[in-house]
């Protein structure tokens, strides 16, 4: 498939998938194209915060890496309403 297609055929088929909310398959084509900075994006919008951070890595992004593992630490651990309420009555309280 790769071979059949042009640069810019693979990067406006990219382009419909990441419009289709499909992020990791065109990250797939980003980085086979050799656009990895587009693909290290593509996962971070497709909720693939570990591969992204790895290849944010792999180019020197130091801050858009270190908001990836963020973003993917707090995926394993979410707040709950209750850890909420008790954040909010801390904040304000009485």
């Amino acid at each position: 498939m790769a071979d059949a297609l042009s640069s810019d055929e693979l990067m406006a088929k990219a382009q419909r998938l990441e419009g289709k909310k499909l992020f990791v398959k065109a990250a797939e084509i980003y980085e086979t194209i050799g656009q990895k900075d587009k693909a290290a994006l593509a996962l971070e919008n497709g909720g693939a915060y570990e591969k992204a951070a790895l290849l944010f890595d792999s180019l020197g992004r130091k801050e858009d890496a270190a908001r990836c593992r963020k973003a993917a630490e707090a995926e394993k651990n979410p707040q709950t309403w209750s850890d909420l309420q008790a954040e909010f009555v801390s904040d304000f309280p009485g």
